[in-house]
C-alpha cells in the first residue's frame, strides 16, 4: 500500500490523494486553493505514480473539486464516481468556480487552469456510487459511509487483498440543522486512517449558544437601523444560518425582518429539494409541506446582481451572501459598502484561510489592524464584527475519539495547518501511530508476511498512559502554581510524553495543565458546555446551598474515594458533585490524599464529618463576593426606613464581617437584627454585625420635625439614650416622646423634667467605630484625610490633632458645623483609616459663608452691603433694594443651604 498526497497535506485546500492498493490505483477529490497564486494540486505527481484506474469525490466543496476538470483531461476514460446530491452540487459550484477564475485572469492576464468546454465534460462524465453505498474497482472494493459535514458528503472504505484504509474527506458528527451527523462505522480496524484535521486544536463550544448568540445579534443590529452581512458558504453553512434564523422568527425569540439571499446561495438551497431523504427529519417535513425548506416566501428574498443596490436604499435587513471568506461574490460586494458605518455589522460563522479577507477581518476585530482590503482598494472598518461557532468539521475531541473508534495501525493527519495537525497528534494515543504527511511526499506501508495487514509498530500499553487517557472528558478541579482558588477545566487532549492535559476552560479558553496541577478528576461530561456553565457559576459564586443538606454522619468511618462518597451522600446533580468536590479540598492534610494519577482519597472520621456539616471548614465559595454581598443587602433594606448602607470591615482576616449602619440603631429590635443576620447568612454566607453609630444631625432634625424650629439646640445625651430640649411641655407631650423614641430609640425630655445628669451638649462630639484599627502616625493621618475627602467628594479646609483625656483625636474642619453633622457615617469612616477617634471644628468659616452666598446671589438683587453671619442661628442675612420673587429666593436660598449648612435671610 503506498498514499501520495498531491494536495491538502499540511493545509486546507488543493486536496488531491493518490492511493496504490491491491494493484488498484484510486485518486480521491482534487481541488483548488482559490485564492492562492498556485491554485492546483502537484497533479505532475501523476506521471510517476501509475494512470488511476478510478477518482472518487468525497463533497462538493470546491477545495476538494476544483482540479478535477484538469485530471478528467488527462484521464478521461477514467470513471469518476461520488454521491448524487454531490453531482448535483458540483454543477453550481464548478461553473461558479470557473467564473472565479476568468474574472482573476482577466485581472492578472494570467493563464486559466482549464476551459469551460472541460468543465463541461468533466460534469457529463460523473457516475453516481450505488444506493447501497458498495463499489467494485479493479481488486479493491469502496463502501462509502456518511461523513455530515454537508450534503452528499461521504467517506471511504477501500479494502483488497487484506489490506484496508479509510479516508474521511471532511467530516462533522454534530448533527446540524440540515442533515445528521458523520456515520460512525465499527470493527472494521482500518490499518490506515486518512483523517482531516482542520480544528485539531480546539474544541467546539455549545452549538445552541452560538445559534442564539448569532441570532440576537443579526436581531438588535436591524432593530438599530443597520444590515447585518453574514458572508456564508453558499454550501452548507449558509442553508444552516438561514434555518437559524428563521426558527428563532418562528419561535417568537427575535422579531420578524427581511432576509435577503444572495450568490450561490439560492440555487444550492434549491438542489435540497431534491434530496430530501438525505435531510433531517424536520427539514425534509418542510420541503414535502412548503415545497422549500429555507426560502420562505414573504421573508427571504432572492436577489439578482441588479438589486443589490435598491435592497441596500431599502428596509433595514440581513443578508445572507456568498462567498463566506469574503473572497469575490456577493458577499465581498456588499461588504465593500457596509463595511465602514458603524451602523452596521458582519458576522463571520466559518473556516477563514490565513490570507482571506474573512481572516483579515477577524484581525481587525481583534486590534490588529483597522483597514480591510476588498476587490484591491482598502476600506476602514468601523462595522460591528461578530465570529460565530457553526463548525461544519469534527473538533479534536471527536475526531480523538473517533481514531479511538476505529482503532488503525496508522494515522495520516490531512486537511489542516501545522499547529491543528500537531496539537491533534499530540492527543492521539501513540499505538496508533499519528504521521503528519507533507504535500509532495508518499507514504509506502509493507504487507504483513500473513498477508492480512501491514506492518507497523505495536506499542506496549502503558498503564500510566491509559490512565491519563482517561482524563479526556472529565471535569478536573486544579490549581495554578502559588495560588489558593480552586478551577474548574473539561480535559480534551493527553500529551503522554510530558504528562500534559490540554484542557478548556468553560469561557472556551485553551489550557494546558501538568498533571500535578490536578487537585480531583470528578468525572465525565457528555452534556452541554453551556449547561455545565451555568452550574459552576452558581457553585463557584456561592457553595453554601448546595452543602446545607447533605448528611455527612451517613459516611462510614473509613478511607473513600470521591465516586463511592458521591454514592453514599446519594449525589447526582452536578452542582452538589461540583460542591462535595470542592468542600472535601478544605478537609486536613492528615485526612486526603492523591494517588498517581491526581484522584482523590478521604479519611472520613467523627470530627471532620462534623466540621463538614457545621460548614466550619474553609471551603472556597462559603460566602459570596463582598460587593455582591452588599448589593444583597441593599436590595434586602432598600425600604428599611433606618437603613443608611453597609460595609465591610476586617476585609481578608478570619474576622471580616458585613457592617449594617441605621440612623438610629437603637430604634431597630433584636428579633429584627436577628432576622436580618438569619437571611443574610442564608442568601451571602456572611457574618452581620450592626454599628452602634448614631446619625446626631438626624436626631436634631427629627425633634425640629416634631416641635417646630424654635427649640434652639438641643442637648444630646448619647450614654442615656436621651436628647433634652429647652421647652415647656406642649400639650401632646406624651405622643410626641412616644413617636420620637419608637423612630430613634431616644427618650425625648424637656428641660423641666430633666434630672441633670451629665451634659454632653458642650463637650466634643466624638465619631468612631467599634472596629480597632492601627493608629496612623499624626501626619499620615492629616495626608489620609485628605484622601478620604477626595474620595467622599467632601470638602475639608484643616485637619488638625489635639488631645482629649491624654489621647489624641483629628479634628476636621468644615465650612461650618452643619455640614459637618451631615457627615457622621463618613467621619466614622475616617476614624476607621486612620485608627483614632474624630471630631470637628465648631467655628464656622465666615469669610468662605460670604463668599459663596455672594456667588449665588444674583446682580440683579442689588444688595446694599456684604452679607452678615449670625451663627446662633445658623443664618446668613443680607439686605436688598427690592425683594426678589419668591420662587427665586427660595432656590438661591436652597443652594446656599446645601453648600454652607447656613439659611439664608433677606432683608429690604
Amino acid at each position: 500500500m503506498k498514499i501520495s498526497v498531491l494536495g491538502g497535506g499540511n493545509e486546507v485546500g488543493a486536496s488531491c490523494l493518490h492511493i496504490d492498493l491491491a494493484d488498484t490505483n484510486i485518486v480521491i477529490d482534487a481541488g483548488m486553493r482559490m485564492h492562492a497564486d498556485d491554485p492546483m494540486p502537484s497533479l505532475g505527481m501523476l506521471e510517476h505514480l501509475g494512470d488511476p484506474d478510478v477518482i472518487l469525490v468525497t463533497h462538493a466543496h470546491a477545495d476538494h473539486i476544483g482540479a478535477l476538470p484538469v485530471i478528467h483531461t488527462l484521464y478521461p476514460k477514467v470513471p469518476v464516481y461520488t454521491t448524487p446530491p454531490t453531482a448535483d452540487l458540483m454543477k453550481i459550484m464548478m461553473k461558479d468556480s470557473y467564473k472565479i477564475l476568468e474574472q482573476r485572469g482577466l485581472q492578472t492576464n494570467s493563464l486559466l487552469p482549464y476551459t469551460e468546454e472541460q468543465v463541461n465534460h468533466l460534469l457529463e462524465s460523473l457516475l453516481f456510487i450505488p444506493a447501497n453505498g458498495v463499489l467494485r474497482i479493479g481488486n479493491v472494493s469502496i463502501t462509502s459511509f456518511r461523513a455530515g459535514h454537508i450534503l452528499g458528503a461521504v467517506m471511504f472504505l477501500i479494502e483488497g487483498e487484506g489490506e484496508k484504509i479509510f479516508v474521511t474527506g471532511d467530516l462533522s458528527f454534530q448533527a446540524g440543522r440540515t442533515i445528521p451527523g458523520a456515520q460512525v462505522p465499527h470493527d472494521i480496524n482500518p490499518d490506515v486512517v486518512i483523517m482531516e484535521s482542520t480544528y485539531g486544536n480546539r474544541t467546539h463550544t455549545d452549538r445552541n449558544t452560538e445559534e442564539r448568540r448569532l441570532a440576537n445579534d443579526v436581531a438588535d443590529i436591524i432593530s438599530e437601523g443597520g444590515f447585518a452581512l453574514i458572508p456564508a458558504f453558499a454550501l452548507g453553512r449558509a442553508q444552516e444560518v438561514l434555518l437559524v434564523l428563521q426558527d428563532y422568527m418562528d419561535k417568537g425569540l427575535i422579531p420578524e425582518f427581511p432576509i435577503y439571499v444572495d450568490g450561490l446561495v439560492t440555487p444550492i438551497s434549491r438542489i435540497y429539494k431534491n434530496y430530501p431523504h438525505y435531510l433531517k427529519g424536520p427539514v425534509a417535513y418542510r420541503i414535502k409541506n412548503n415545497g422549500d425548506a429555507f426560502l420562505t416566501e414573504g421573508r427571504c428574498h432572492a436577489v439578482s446582481p441588479k438589486e443589490r443596490e435598491a435592497i441596500l436604499k431599502g428596509k433595514p435587513g440581513c443578508i445572507v451572501a456568498s462567498s463566506g471568506m469574503l473572497i469575490g461574490g456577493a458577499s465581498s460586494w456588499y461588504a465593500e459598502r457596509l463595511i465602514s458605518n458603524e451602523k452596521n455589522a458582519i458576522f463571520i460563522t466559518g473556516y477563514q484561510d490565513e490570507e482571506s479577507p474573512g481572516r483579515k477581518l477577524l484581525n481587525v476585530a481583534n486590534g490588529i489592524d483597522h483597514h480591510l482590503e476588498l476587490n484591491g482598494v482598502s476600506y476602514p472598518v468601523k462595522c460591528q464584527i461578530g465570529k460565530y461557532g457553526l463548525s461544519a468539521h469534527a473538533d479534536a475531541s471527536e475526531m480523538n475519539r473517533f481514531i479511538q473508534s476505529l482503532n488503525p495501525t496508522y494515522t495520516l493527519l490531512v486537511h489542516g495547518d501545522d499547529e491543528a495537525r500537531s496539537r491533534l497528534a499530540d492527543q492521539l494515543d501513540s499505538r496508533y501511530n499519528p504521521i503528519l504527511v507533507e504535500n509532495g511526499e508518499s507514504y509506502p506501508f509493507e504487507k504483513r508476511k500473513s498477508g492480512i495487514g501491514i506492518k507497523g509498530k505495536r506499542y506496549q500499553v502503558n498503564r500510566s498512559n491509559v490512565h491519563l487517557q482517561e482524563k479526556v472528558g472529565s471535569l478536573l478541579l486544579y490549581q495554578n502554581e502559588n495560588e489558593k482558588q480552586l478551577k474548574l477545566v473539561i480535559c480534551t487532549g493527553v500529551h503522554h510524553k510530558s504528562h500534559t492535559l490540554f484542557c478548556q476552560t468553560l469561557k472556551g479558553k485553551q489550557v494546558k495543565l501538568h498533571i500535578a496541577q490536578v487537585i480531583e478528576t470528578i468525572g465525565q461530561w457528555n452534556r452541554s458546555i453551556e449547561e455545565l456553565k451555568e452550574a459552576a457559576d452558581q457553585v463557584f459564586t456561592f457553595i453554601r446551598p448546595y452543602l446545607e443538606s447533605l448528611h455527612w454522619d451517613e459516611l462510614p468511618n473509613r478511607i473513600l474515594s470521591l465516586q463511592e462518597i458521591f454514592h453514599q451522600l446519594q449525589v447526582e446533580s452536578i452542582k452538589e458533585q461540583l460542591a462535595v468536590a470542592i468542600a472535601l479540598q478544605s478537609l486536613p492534610t492528615q485526612n486526603h490524599y492523591k494517588d498517581d494519577n491526581r484522584n482523590g482519597f478521604y479519611t472520613m472520621d467523627a470530627d471532620v464529618k462534623k466540621s463538614l456539616g457545621k460548614l466550619s471548614l474553609p471551603i472556597q465559595g462559603l460566602q459570596v463576593n463582598p460587593t455582591y454581598a452588599m448589593d444583597v443587602v441593599r436590595n434586602h433594606l432598600s425600604n428599611h426606613p433606618r437603613f443608611i448602607r453597609c460595609g465591610v470591615d476586617q476585609l481578608g482576616t478570619e474576622h471580616e464581617t458585613l457592617t449594617i449602619y441605621f440612623d438610629f440603631p437603637d430604634a431597630v429590635p433584636e428579633h429584627e437584627r436577628e432576622d436580618i443576620i438569619s437571611f443574610v447568612k442564608k442568601e451571602t454566607g456572611w457574618t452581620t454585625s450592626f454599628s452602634d453609630s448614631i446619625r446626631q444631625d438626624l436626631l436634631h432634625s427629627r425633634v425640629k420635625t416634631l416641635l417646630g424650629n424654635s427649640i434652639g439646640s438641643p442637648s444630646i445625651h448619647l450614654n442615656e439614650k436621651k436628647v433634652v430640649v429647652s421647652l415647656v411641655k406642649p400639650k401632646n407631650s406624651n405622643s410626641v416622646i412616644d413617636e420620637f423614641y419608637k423612630e430613634t430609640g431616644f427618650h425625648l425630655v424637656f428641660k423641666e423634667d430633666d434630672t441633670g445628669t451629665s451634659q454632653t451638649g458642650n463637650m466634643e462630639q466624638l465619631f468612631h467605630t467599634k472596629t480597632l484599627t492601627k493608629r496612623l502616625e499624626n501626619n499620615q493621618a492629616i495626608e489620609e484625610a485628605k484622601r478620604w475627602a477626595a474620595d467622599r467628594g467632601i470638602t475639608i479646609y484643616k485637619t488638625s490633632i489635639k488631645q482629649q483625656n491624654g489621647e489624641p483625636i483629628m479634628e476636621v474642619h468644615f465650612i461650618t458645623q452643619e455640614i459637618a453633622k451631615n457627615h457622621g457615617t463618613d467621619l466614622e469612616e475616617l476614624s476607621y483609616r486612620i485608627g483614632m477617634p474624630v471630631t470637628f471644628a465648631k467655628n464656622p468659616k465666615q469669610n468662605e459663608i460670604i463668599r459663596i452666598t455672594m456667588e449665588f446671589i444674583p446682580t440683579s438683587w442689588d444688595i446694599i452691603k456684604n452679607p452678615s453671619i449670625h451663627i446662633d442661628k445658623s443664618s446668613v442675612v443680607i439686605k436688598v433694594a427690592s425683594m426678589p420673587k419668591e420662587s427665586e429666593l427660595r432656590e438661591i436660598s436652597r443652594k446656599i443651604e446645601v453648600m454652607t449648612g447656613y439659611k439664608l435671610t433677606v432683608g429690604v
